[in-house]
């Protein structure tokens, strides 16, 4: 595992060392409290004693609370998603942050028994790649590869629905994943005064954390994509599990927005017909991103590249757009692949808007690079440049829905979140398995040693 494996963690009261916590380290891991910034980042490789506010005691008892982006940021606007005196979600109405969730409650039951199983191919559940990272699927041996899967993640398969391009040359779908983090701000402040709007594929577990700045990125006329409930590889998930993932993350940004989403992009890109079927049944549009445009800011965050690497391949990229192809048959424009979950990664994203910009690229949301003016399966529409305007009886602010008190107004679902009384608690974990969730989360980039993804990414 690299050394700079490293995260900032949520509010949970008890103290643990790094090394008692990875002794701990034993569910899926997720990529989604990747560091914020160096200043306030926590070598999970040192002996530092972290309390889980997001504050590191050092060896003389002093302790380093830095503002995260541009702002600083107090205990409690961490606890309530960056903002003063706002809403927080109840998490006992959901599932365990950052985990798969369970499939036998009667409402994943119900969800489950939407789903017409006897169009979705019958394909093996992909194997993980090793025990400690199931999240992310194994790839057999060439010889051993059916092709008729069309999976993404083992050799570069798209199927025709799958959203790859923008249909026009000058257009840039510009998207980030992972969201929303504490940074998010950060970058939406950026895009705002450039009056640049973009696709946030948003994981659940995310959202619940941060509703405030969600609500924000939807005011502001950003669109809202779904990136699952705990961002494993789709393929390694039984049926069920594929079903819980989507509709937990989709319940979530509904309580939180009032938007039921239409676009899904999977984690890591990992794809087959199989997933295809469920999802489409689901009502979702599948959106991968441009080969060739991975920015690779991922591998920032374990400092396996440098920024000036990024800027280099992103310009070579450039160079080349004139080789995108559009499903159409005609010159596309480019689908990028960032993340807004550190310092570091927004402020390359804000270079490479730049770059792009001065070389005639526009970047703007998928919706609008679709010209899908009706980008939510329900809830709202994007209107120019990005407003959002009322349709199919739903509301952008979505009432506050998810507030406590108001979960239970799950409007687009006839069974109540959670089932019987008693069965969404699980939730309410106990602080220890709040901080080892935020060790898996951290961790995962660097368990896997990024080799497994770079062989696939790195190519696509």
């Amino acid at each position: 595992m690299p050394a700079l494996a490293q995260v900032v963690f949520g509010a949970v009261d008890n103290k643990l060392t790094t090394e008692q916590a990875f002794k701990m380290l034993s569910s899926p891991l997720t990529p989604m409290d990747i560091t914020p910034n160096g200043d306030q980042n926590i070598n999970l490789l040192t002996n530092k004693q972290i309390d889980y506010h997001g504050i590191v005691h050092t060896h003389d008892g002093a302790t380093e609370d830095k503002a995260i982006g541009d702002e600083e940021v107090t205990h409690g606007e961490r606890e309530r998603g960056g903002s003063r005196g706002k809403s927080r979600m109840n998490m006992a109405l959901y599932p365990p942050r950052n985990k798969i969730p369970d499939v036998n409650t009667p409402q994943v039951k119900a969800w489950v028994a939407e789903i017409d199983w006897s169009k979705v191919p019958n394909i093996p559940v992909a194997e993980g790649l090793a025990p400690d990272t199931p999240q992310f699927p194994k790839c057999p041996p060439d010889e051993e590869m059916d092709r008729t899967t069309c999976w993404w993640s083992c050799y570069g398969c798209t199927a025709p629905t799958d959203i790859i391009t923008c249909p026009l040359a000058n257009q840039w779908g510009l998207t980030y994943d992972d969201g929303p983090s504490l940074v998010t701000r950060n970058m939406t402040k950026f895009l705002m005064e450039k009056k640049i709007t973009a696709t946030f594929f948003v994981v659940g577990s995310r959202v619940l954390e941060y509703p405030d700045i969600l609500r924000e990125q939807v005011a502001q006329g950003h669109h809202i994509g779904m990136h699952t409930w705990s961002h494993s590889g789709l393929t390694t998930l039984t049926n069920q599990e594929i079903v819980a993932e989507i509709r937990w993350s989709e319940k979530a940004i509904r309580d939180v927005t009032g938007l039921t989403a239409k676009y899904v992009r999977p984690p890591f890109g990992d794809i087959d017909n199989r997933v295809r079927e469920i999802l489409r049944q689901m009502g979702y549009t599948i959106v991968i991103w441009t080969k060739g445009w991975d920015t690779n800011d991922w591998r920032m965050l374990m400092h396996e590249i440098p920024e000036r690497e990024i800027i280099k391949n992103f310009k070579d990229a450039l160079d080349n757009r004139a080789n995108i192809q559009s499903s159409n048959g005609k010159p596309g424009g480019p689908i990028t692949l960032e993340h807004d979950v550190s310092k570091d990664t927004v402020h390359v994203s804000k270079t490479l808007i730049e770059m792009a910009v001065s070389r005639g690229l526009h970047p703007m949301n998928l919706a609008a690079c679709l010209g899908d003016t009706t980008p939510y399966q329900r809830g709202s529409k994007l209107g120019p440049g990005g407003a959002v305007e009322k349709i199919n009886g739903g509301d952008f602010t979505g009432s506050y829905r998810g507030m406590t008190g108001m979960e239970e107004q799950d409007y687009n679902t006839p069974s109540k979140t959670g089932g019987k009384k008693g069965e969404a608690k699980s939730s309410s974990s106990s602080s220890t398995s709040d901080a080892v969730a935020a060790l898996q989360q951290s961790a995962v980039y660097a368990a896997m040693g990024l080799t497994a993804v770079a062989s696939v990414m790195l190519t696509l």
